[in-house]
């Protein structure tokens, strides 16, 4: 008798616990959202890479304009090409921390998944 209670109270239980969707295409717009995040993680992901990328160049074009700036002679600007070079180079490590640390913090963020 116990048991007869206790599965209809469980029944009871069960068919409360069933939900209705609050609206017709609940689901369907569920499902759609998810695809749209899916859509912008990956292109999350290729904007990441190409950030790296472009980084790895602008820091070989710095380095090679630093080498052609520290071997001329002439006065730049009115400074000494020595003095001159130094604020070209304090800058472009200044820049390069700042970008390198930047990139690091988002690649970080990224869910591979």
């Amino acid at each position: 008798m116990n048991s007869e209670k206790e599965d209809k109270l469980v029944r009871e239980l069960m068919e409360k616990s069933v939900r209705e969707m609050p609206f017709a295409d609940f689901e369907e717009k569920l499902m759609e959202q998810i695809q749209q995040e899916v859509k912008a993680s990956h292109s999350f992901l290729k904007e990441i890479k190409l950030s790296w990328f472009f980084f790895v160049i602008g820091t070989l074009f710095g380095l090679v304009l630093n080498i052609i700036v520290s071997k001329m002679n002439q006065p730049i600007l009115g400074l000494p090409a020595q003095q001159f070079s130094l604020i070209i180079q304090t800058l472009f490590v200044i820049f390069l921390l700042f970008q390198f640390d930047r990139l690091i913090g988002l690649t970080k963020h990224i869910d591979i998944n």
